[in-house]
């Protein structure tokens, strides 16, 4: 299962959703973007395209698993002060995010 927490493994989810007819130009934004592990690069690119249905769910999960990962960073730092009902909370969600990625990824549905 991928670990959604961490850009390195969102970024090669993002690798996989790369569209087949990509201008020269919009490719290497794209390949630019992930060399730079750029996820604002990213959410951008994808935002200003049409997606079919799996592709703009895998783009949403990746949004969403990036805000539970930064939140888990801040959750982190200040540990004994806040409860880690929050926390667990946080890993549950991303573990469904990362099944549903997997999902799509056994489904052959991500290149």
């Amino acid at each position: 299962m991928p670990d959604l927490r961490y850009r390195t493994f969102r970024m090669k989810v993002y690798a996989r959703l790369c569209p087949p007819d990509l201008t020269p130009q919009e490719r290497d934004r794209f390949l630019g973007a992930l060399d730079r592990l750029d996820e604002d690069g990213m959410e951008d690119f994808f935002d200003e395209r049409p997606l079919e249905s799996t592709v703009k769910r895998a783009v949403q999960i990746l949004k969403e698993a990036r805000d539970l990962g930064d939140r888990i960073n801040v959750l982190d730092r200040t540990l004994p002060v806040l409860p880690h009902v929050e926390i667990t909370e946080c890993y549950n969600r991303l573990r469904a995010l990362g099944g549903e990625i997997e999902g799509f990824e056994a489904a052959g549905l991500l290149n």
